[in-house]
């Protein structure tokens, strides 16, 4: 919590099993909401959205918000508040389905993903995810 904003977001794994036996998993980003005391009010969605396809030994990692500012005199920007990028992929090893894991990946001690240069467990890319959560969402063209 911030002087004039705070982040939350809803929290735990959430699980769909179709009727075929699919079974996906995923997790929500979290959101900061801004001008809670003064100025104007926004809300921007922040972290990552982990989706676990548990069937198929998948993931999809979605990065919300690829804005980003850099320097201290001469501040630069880079990317947008609104804009997303992700990537679907096979899986190296079996997805973990430990509690522990769990509660890593999805509940309140969540690690989100800052760079999708930082996954490891990347057998084989599907394809990339680029678009903007208030518009286009672009997967594999």
């Amino acid at each position: 919590m911030g002087a004039n904003n705070f982040v939350s977001g809803l929290r735990g794994p959430n699980d769909i099993v179709f009727a075929d036996g699919q079974h996906i998993r995923f997790g929500f980003p979290s959101y900061k909401l801004g001008g809670t005391v003064y100025g104007e009010r926004s809300i921007e969605a922040i972290g990552s959205c982990t989706f676990e396809d548990l069937t198929n030994n998948r993931k999809a990692v979605v990065l919300m918000n690829t804005f980003k500012k850099t320097g201290w005199i001469r501040s630069t920007t880079s990317g947008s508040k609104d804009e997303v990028s992700g990537i679907i992929y096979d899986c190296k090893t079996k997805i973990d389905t430990s509690a522990d894991h769990i509660k890593k990946t999805f509940c309140k001690d969540i690690k989100f993903v800052d760079d999708l240069d930082s996954l490891k467990d990347i057998k084989k890319k599907i394809c990339d995810i680029k678009g903007s959560w208030l518009g286009k969402l672009n997967i594999k063209n």
